[in-house]
């Protein structure tokens, strides 16, 4: 045989030489030789490769992105010991920290093992890349289970079904390895027929427990009106680290909320009933610093009082608490009469009353203890049972007050009007049906 030419080359360390090495072997690859046997040969083109599973985990390194999501370091270290291993996701991390968003685009596609694969399909499914991880995401459903399961057999599924199914894809796509270090979640729909419940997610959430979730919205409920929709709140240790919780529904599940670094809480329903009120107001959350709830409609299920939030109003376990929403309500007058001497409002910037009930006989308890609410940044009152009378007389009970839109009221003062034959009250609140 004839002599063979070959070139050497010193490197620093076997790092260096097998970056080399690799750099080498790409030059070869593109010219339209294949690796075989150690050497490359020009050849047919090969077939394409099998999707490459995901190297082993280090850890170690990812422990220290557990600690600090946010640390952009830590993701370059990983970067660097995923590369060495071969894992694309080493290179993702680089070209995404780079800012090279065409880059990262086509090596995700490349390398389609990178992104969850979620049967059924969503019809909502947005993710936002970080560092080669999925930091935040929305996944939605279609309204109506009319459709097929998506996987070929062209098979029906048929409620229950769809609720199973979009259970276990929201777990698959949470134990995926992309979504290691998933930040924040927005969720919604489920697929029904009468009507529209999330309450499967929350069982995926909780055996998923991820570690970095900071912000979690089910709020997404379509075109379904709210009394045809119910959620459940997944228990407090899957959701650890979170910071913000925003739920919508008719109906809403909950069990102790145990929550220590929850900044902000926004349920949004047209029934939250006494014992929501209740769990609510008797939570301990240190640093909380807004809170939302619409009450909603007793004709709704709405059945709770002023008196279910009496450990809120005594400011018992929510010292940092500046914004209050009491929305939606109902029993807004005697809201703001049980706010007018309590601990809670003297801590309190800004104080939201829309969509609520709060009649000329509240605007009568606010002025009679105006000197309560006067440090107030803002008082809305937007969207309420005020008459026109009311409104220039609200002027000077905070520092600024929105009593409703100037291009259109959206007062509606019949909602406190009696009913005369049958001594009722006409009380509707905005958010009910």
């Amino acid at each position: 045989g004839g002599s063979v030419s070959m070139n050497s080359k010193d490197c620093a360390t076997p790092d260096a030489a097998r970056k080399a090495y690799d750099k080498a072997i790409a030059k070869k690859e593109s010219e339209g030789f294949a690796l075989v046997g150690g050497k490359a040969k020009k050849g047919k083109e090969p077939k394409a490769a099998p999707a490459q599973t995901a190297s082993k985990p280090n850890p170690a390194l990812e422990k220290a992105i557990l600690a600090n999501p946010d640390d952009t370091d830590a993701y370059l270290v990983l970067a660097d010991w995923l590369q060495g291993q071969g894992d694309p996701r080493g290179e993702l991390i680089a070209l995404q920290h780079a800012g090279k968003k065409k880059e990262a685009t086509a090596l995700l596609k490349k390398h389609p093992e990178l992104t969850p694969v979620i049967t059924p399909k969503p019809e909502t499914y947005e993710l936002e890349w970080s560092c080669g991880f999925i930091k935040r995401a929305h996944l939605g459903w279609p309204m109506f289970a009319d459709g097929s399961d998506d996987d070929g057999d062209g098979e029906e599924l048929d409620t229950d079904a769809w609720r199973v199914a979009c259970q276990k894809a929201l777990l698959g796509f949470l134990q995926h390895p992309s979504a290691r270090f998933l930040q924040a979640l927005r969720l919604g729909c489920i697929p029904g027929e009468e009507e529209m419940s999330t309450s499967p997610f929350a069982a995926a959430i909780e055996k998923a427990s991820p570690p970095c979730l900071v912000s979690l919205r089910i709020d997404d409920t379509g075109d379904w009106d709210i009394s045809s929709t119910n959620a459940t709140i997944p228990g407090s240790s899957s959701l650890a680290r979170l910071e913000e919780l925003v739920i919508r529904a008719g109906s809403i599940r909950m069990g102790k909320l145990e929550l220590p670094k929850l900044r902000s809480l926004r349920l949004e329903s047209g029934s939250l009933n006494a014992k929501n009120l209740k769990e609510v107001a008797k939570a301990s959350w240190k640093k909380l610093e807004k809170l939302e709830l619409w009450c909603g409609d007793p004709r709704y299920g709405a059945n709770g009082t002023v008196k279910d939030l009496a450990p809120l109003f005594a400011a018992t376990g929510v010292p940092a608490l500046k914004h209050l929403g009491l929305m939606n309500c109902p029993f807004a007058d005697e809201g703001v009469k049980a706010l007018a001497s309590s601990k809670l409002l003297k801590q309190l910037t800004t104080l939201d009353l829309r969509m609520g009930n709060l009649s000329d006989r509240g605007v009568d308890t606010l002025i009679a203890h105006k000197d309560a609410f006067k440090h107030l940044d803002l008082l809305d009152v937007d969207d309420n049972a005020l008459t026109e009378a009311s409104k220039p007389r609200l002027k000077g009970l905070a520092k600024k007050v929105n009593w409703g839109s100037s291009a259109r009221s959206r007062q509606t003062p019949d909602r406190a009007v009696p009913r005369t034959e049958d001594n009722s009250w006409s009380r509707y609140v905005s958010v009910g049906e």
